[in-house]
């Protein structure tokens, strides 16, 4: 069967990643799969070295709105479709969700479907914007087969703004590799060496791209309040982009002194993961962030700010806090809560480590999508 996955950027975010794995876990001998997304992003090569696999890089693929871009983009998919008859075109993220599914009309691809990593539209958008995105969503929605979401709150939002009527929504998790992260062997006094970390104090971290969405300058203001009232503690901030000029200045005019630590990109989340005390995120608005999951699965306390799916993998209290977004204060109390309370700390990880089962293995997720695929077709 013939598939094609479009997605904006191969950047190293979670819908990226879980695409990614994907692909990499269907069964071979049932699918011959293509990819459709831009030339640039961090996970290009991944992307282009997939074995079976094309890729199909398109030039006018911006995740900012730009008209011609997106018309280019539009005229471009189509054409990549028209020359492969695919069966299904499966599309991820905003951008690429609208003009992947439009594209797909056009060519008369039997099966269209979506999957949402976080709608397009949220509360922090002008109102007229953000209307604007609803009906794309809608109108879009009409002729898409199904629309597959990676939490209940997402089907939850669809539904409210009636995207479309509830048949027309599934839900499939996103699954990690467990394996990789439930059995590390990484050196933790080698990876705090090598990241610069030469003392046992306790390790905060956030996982991130440094984007709007993410709002890493809540995390770093978050981080100096601690530091202000708990000066032995080391701070992460592992990811990259276009706030990260703006994270370093709030900085400079803090007292760190070298207990924030940026590390840009990394392959290696699961070995930090293992150095980390309280994973944190800051977002304005999210999907399922996998981040949390992976963090999860290791054990990790988590603070984290009310958005999304959060609620379904953190108990607030229990495995972690959830906290206010935009409100840095209640984050720091609460990463200090934890590190203040080292009862309270191991009891949350022993809780923590119990929430990533199974269902959120990434051959789980595989399998759920190859049923979707078979039922569809």
């Amino acid at each position: 069967m013939r598939i094609c996955h479009v997605i904006t950027k191969p950047e190293l975010g979670g819908a990226q990643l879980s695409t990614l794995n994907l692909i990499l876990n269907l069964p071979k001998d049932k699918y011959q799969v293509s990819v459709i997304t831009s030339p640039k992003g961090i996970l290009n090569p991944e992307f282009k070295n997939l074995e079976n696999n094309k890729t199909y890089f398109s030039p006018f693929l911006t995740r900012p709105l730009n008209p011609i871009l997106d018309i280019l983009a539009l005229i471009h998919i189509y054409l990549i479709y028209r020359s492969n008859r695919f069966k299904i075109i499966h599309t991820h993220s905003s951008k690429a969700g609208i003009l992947g599914r439009w594209a797909g009309l056009f060519s008369r691809t039997p099966v269209i479907l979506h999957t949402v990593h976080g709608w397009s539209f949220n509360d922090y958008q002008p109102v007229l914007i953000k209307r604007f995105y609803i009906f794309l969503e809608k109108i879009t929605a009409a002729f898409t087969t199904k629309i597959i979401c990676v939490s209940k709150k997402d089907i939850q939002a669809g539904l409210r703004y009636k995207i479309a009527p509830e048949e027309k929504f599934a839900l499939i998790k996103y699954g990690i590799p467990l394996d990789r992260f439930k059995n590390s062997t990484c050196n933790k006094e080698k990876k705090k060496k090598e990241l610069g970390i030469d003392n046992n104090d306790p390790v905060v971290g956030m996982i991130s791209c440094l984007k709007p969405q993410k709002s890493p300058m809540d995390y770093v203001r978050a981080c100096i309040d601690v530091y202000n009232r708990m000066p032995e503690v080391n701070f992460l901030l592992i990811g990259d982009g276009i706030l990260k000029e703006k994270c370093q200045s709030e900085l400079r005019k803090s007292s760190l002194n070298g207990r924030f630590i940026f590390t840009g990109w990394r392959r290696d989340i699961s070995d930090i993961l293992d150095i980390i005390d309280v994973v944190v995120l800051t977002s304005k608005w999210e999907g399922l962030p996998i981040a949390i999951i992976e963090a999860l699965s290791k054990g990790k306390p988590i603070v984290a700010t009310d958005t999304g799916g959060l609620r379904e993998l953190v108990k607030d209290g229990i495995t972690g806090y959830i906290t206010r977004p935009g409100d840095y204060k209640h984050t720091a109390d609460r990463i200090l809560s934890i590190l203040k309370n080292r009862d309270s700390f191991f009891k949350m990880r022993g809780e923590a480590d119990k929430v990533v089962d199974d269902s959120f293995d990434v051959k789980t997720m595989a399998v759920n999508m190859d049923n979707l695929y078979r039922r569809l077709t």
